[in-house]
């Protein structure tokens, strides 16, 4: 490549960095949008051979 396409190239490049560098990052929402579930219970109290 010429002298003057790297040139360039860099130049957009810079530009580019400098335009990222200037937005600021996007703030994420809080982690608990509801309220916690309860434990569930296991009903499964035996079988066939539980007698």
């Amino acid at each position: 490549m010429s002298e003057k396409n790297v040139e360039m190239m860099k130049k957009i490049i810079e530009a580019k960095k400098a335009k990222s560098a200037k937005q600021g990052a996007v703030e994420r929402p809080a982690k608990t949008l509801g309220q916690g579930q309860k434990a569930r219970r296991n009903s499964n109290g035996g079988g066939l051979f539980d007698k």
